[in-house]
């Protein structure tokens, strides 16, 4: 049996998907709540704790500001946590989905009041057309929920440990380099993120993307992620991400799946930059993509509409399941 994950979206979204056959990833810096994937960086906060008290001379009599070593090494790590979680900078896009077909919290949050619908797309067409991109540019995967309340220095899987070592060790190894020249003062102040030493969280923060703290845990998200290391107020960014004006692209892949390249809309007295991924290559992949469509509970969409929507933009209706929600949401 297929896996599918529902994208609940309005009946704007829902006529965009089909008429140009895309998924539209947005800037993940622009998400409604942008602490919300940064379960990930409290425990490595308290991975790289853990490793910077267990070395020499951590109980030296030496005091800073008051602080014994101790506190003060505790001071540091959480000053350096609270940059990346305020770093906005970062060239990230993201396309949301759930495992869940019919949930309530989505239709208000997602599904405009359950005016809207969810979409049923099929988990190993998106992942044979991302297979284009070289280099996991583009990663898509459940995400993985931690009780962060519980101040664990560990997580229940291995991918987690395996992160959390490699970005744990690689904070400490940039506060010690800091430390030793004292210019703990960029750390206060959050300068040193300007340098190319600077830029070791990078890493640390595309992999919190796909974290979230447990108590979302009935969201059964996954995740479709474009990162890079790429940042918005450098220049270098527009050599990959703006061919549709330059008119080449040293990223053909990327070009084939996101034709369009960067584009702009204004949203909630914002503006906010997408991608739009294409999956029209063909009517195989297309009509692989999507498997269903769960009209919400308080949408005035028939079956029968969906059924000369799905035909009328080239869609197999054989192939596509159409029901309506079962949830008695009603506003």
């Amino acid at each position: 049996m297929k896996q599918l994950v529902y994208h609940y979206c309005s009946l704007s979204t829902l006529l965009n998907i089909l008429e140009h056959k895309t998924i539209r990833l947005s800037d993940i810096n622009k998400q409604n709540d942008t602490n919300e994937s940064k379960a990930l960086l409290h425990i490595a906060r308290n991975r790289a704790i853990q490793i910077m008290l267990s070395r020499p001379g951590v109980d030296s009599d030496q005091t800073f500001g008051g602080l014994t070593y101790r506190e003060f090494i505790v001071y540091l790590i959480d000053k350096m946590i609270e940059h990346v979680k305020g770093y906005k900078d970062l060239m990230a896009y993201i396309a949301c989905f759930s495992e869940s077909d019919d949930y309530l919290a989505q239709w208000r949050g997602y599904a405009d009041n359950g005016r809207g619908v969810a979409i049923g797309f099929d988990v190993e067409t998106i992942e044979r057309l991302i297979e284009q991109i070289p280099d996991a540019q583009l990663e898509f995967r459940k995400v993985h929920y931690i009780d962060t309340n519980k101040n664990v220095m560990d997580c229940d899987t291995t991918q987690c440990n395996l992160s959390l070592n490699r970005h744990a060790a690689k904070l400490v190894e940039t506060l010690f380099s800091y430390m030793e020249r004292n210019e703990t003062k960029q750390i206060l102040d959050g300068t040193y993120l300007d340098s190319q030493a600077g830029h070791w969280f990078i890493p640390l923060l595309q992999d919190s993307f796909f974290y979230k703290d447990d108590s979302f845990a009935e969201e059964d998200e996954w995740r479709l992620i474009l990162k890079d290391e790429i940042i918005k107020s450098e220049s270098d960014w527009e050599n990959i991400y703006n061919w549709k004006r330059t008119g080449h692209s040293i990223r053909p892949a990327m070009k084939r799946l996101f034709p369009k390249a960067l584009e702009f809309r204004v949203e909630d007295n914002d503006i906010v930059s997408y991608m739009d991924m294409d999956f029209s290559d063909g009517d195989y992949m297309h009509n692989d993509m999507i498997r269903e469509i769960v009209i919400g509970p308080n949408c005035r969409l028939e079956e029968e509409d969906v059924f000369q929507l799905l035909g009328h933009f080239g869609f197999d209706t054989a192939d596509v399941k159409i029901r309506k929600s079962d949830s008695s949401y009603r506003i």
